[in-house]
């Protein structure tokens, strides 16, 4: 009896022990998991251009320095396919003031002078006289040409024009624009296609009421360095009868300190 409470003894023991080992054996919970860390802030996406501040990119891509200077060939393509070409020189200074001057063909020793947009005149080498272009005259064509005397006087659009933001697409925002109560114009609305990278002129389309009456096409946008763009070929095609005018920039200088002396009346009539 002895011997197996003995035996009994020693087996609660082991179990005892038993117990005790399994309960340390147990493996302790794994650590709660860290914390993830925040997302980083995402930058707030780019406030989109007004219709206002594209057209003024563009006539700062235009005019953005003091004064420029173009070598220019005029192209007159008649319906019949019969071609005009005029050499002429225009200066420029800010975006006021431009002086045109022809010197080739029927056209050569005329000149013209854009003090302002209201105030245009012209050197008539026949008469070596200088006649103010009247407001009627104004529409008329710029030596035969698919540009009017109007055109040639328009060197930045943003002052005189209301512009509102009709579509964009992969390349351009497509800018639509209604002259202001005092701009004196024969178009009723002008769309401009802008370039959405350096904002330069893609395309220009004039309207009279509903008519389409004119498209100019700019290409071969040029970089002079400096953000300074110019574009060397410009087409300007008649929709109603096929007439085309060609230009092309030869030559192309800029900020060379040109004087307000060379953009007057006096300069226009002595200066030849």
């Amino acid at each position: 009896m002895m011997r197996h409470a003995l035996t009994a003894l020693a087996s609660l023991a082991v179990l005892g022990s038993a117990r005790v080992a399994y309960a340390d054996d147990v493996p302790a919970a794994p650590p709660a998991p860290a914390a993830l860390p925040a997302p980083a802030a995402q930058p707030a996406p780019a406030a989109k251009l007004s219709a206002q501040e594209i057209l003024d990119k563009m006539d700062r891509t235009n005019n953005g320095f003091t004064d420029q200077t173009m070598e220019m060939a005029l192209t007159v393509r008649d319906v019949d396919g019969s071609k005009k070409t005029y050499e002429f020189t225009m200066h420029q200074k800010g975006d006021a003031k431009r002086l045109l001057l022809f010197s080739s063909g029927e056209m050569k020793g005329m000149a013209t002078l854009v003090e302002d947009r209201n105030s245009v005149y012209v050197y008539l080498p026949g008469f070596k006289k200088v006649r103010r272009v009247t407001a009627n005259t104004m529409s008329q064509g710029f030596a035969g040409s698919d540009m009017t005397n109007d055109d040639m006087a328009i060197t930045a659009w943003g002052k005189g024009w209301t512009p509102t933001l009709e579509k964009e697409d992969e390349t351009g925002y497509w800018v639509s624009l209604t002259p202001k109560p005092e701009e004196k114009t024969d178009y009723t609305r002008v769309i401009h296609k802008i370039d959405k990278g350096h904002f330069g002129q893609m395309e220009t389309h004039y309207f009279k009421g509903k008519e389409l009456v004119k498209k100019l096409v700019c290409s071969k946008n040029q970089d002079f360095g400096n953000g300074v763009r110019h574009n060397m070929h410009v087409e300007v095609t008649d929709p109603r009868t096929g007439h085309a005018t060609i230009m092309e920039t030869k030559a192309f200088r800029f900020n060379q300190g040109l004087k307000d002396d060379l953009f007057t009346v006096r300069q226009l009539q002595w200066g030849k």
